[in-house]
């Protein structure tokens, strides 16, 4: 005697839903049976939607981990704030310029900050921004026509050591640009009076018979 067609349907729809069942428990089964015999740092969590593997002990770090804040970026570049007024030469200083160098007409050149290009040995050079500059009146007529004409002009600098040197003292236009630079020997300045970047300096002219000197001092 044939089945009804509606009895057979429905008995193989019970048959998928008991398969289904199976299966379920079967999954519940091997979850807890990970979670209860594996240590604790083997534990894992099951994430069905994406059908992921995360341990839950990194789930729990990244519960407790506080946001991180954005950081805001700002635009403007800050220059080094240099102190107002800038200081004085020191006694000692200015005492060995004046009386046993002789110097006369103290002026202040620049006061800033040391960058790492002005202690790059591949650079070599002292840069003084005209941008910096206290004032031009501390050169002659004829040193600034010399200088205008790219002309470099030997001078004696008074270290922060108070060892004298050598140096040349140029200008240079690059593009709208234009600035003073001690060269040749500024490298040895460097390494003798252990500047580095971030330093703050000042350098002073002075006039010795006539001559143009500087003097450079590390704050």
């Amino acid at each position: 005697m044939m089945k009804p067609l509606c009895l057979d349907i429905l008995l193989q729809v019970t048959e998928v839903d008991q398969l289904k069942l199976q299966k379920s428990r079967h999954n519940d089964y091997l979850k807890h049976f990970l979670y209860d015999t594996l240590p604790p740092n083997l534990r894992f969590k099951f994430n069905n939607r994406k059908r992921t593997l995360t341990t839950l002990e990194e789930a729990d770090d990244r519960e407790w981990e506080a946001p991180k804040p954005k950081l805001k970026i700002s635009k403007k570049q800050h220059k080094p704030v240099c102190p107002l007024p800038p200081p004085d030469l020191p006694p000692k200083f200015k005492q060995h310029i004046l009386e046993e160098m002789g110097g006369t007409g103290l002026v202040l050149v620049i006061q800033k900050t040391i960058f790492y290009s002005d202690v790059n040995p591949t650079a070599n050079r002292f840069s003084i921004p005209f941008s910096q500059v206290k004032t031009h009146d501390f050169l002659n007529e004829v040193e600034a026509k010399e200088l205008a004409h790219k002309t470099p002009m030997q001078m004696c600098l008074l270290d922060p050591s108070l060892k004298q040197t050598s140096i040349t003292f140029n200008k240079w236009v690059m593009g709208n640009t234009s600035l003073y630079v001690l060269t040749n020997t500024w490298n040895s300045v460097v390494k003798n009076n252990q500047l580095e970047k971030g330093d703050m300096v000042q350098l002073w002219s002075f006039q010795v018979n006539s001559l143009l000197c500087f003097a450079l001092f590390k704050l």
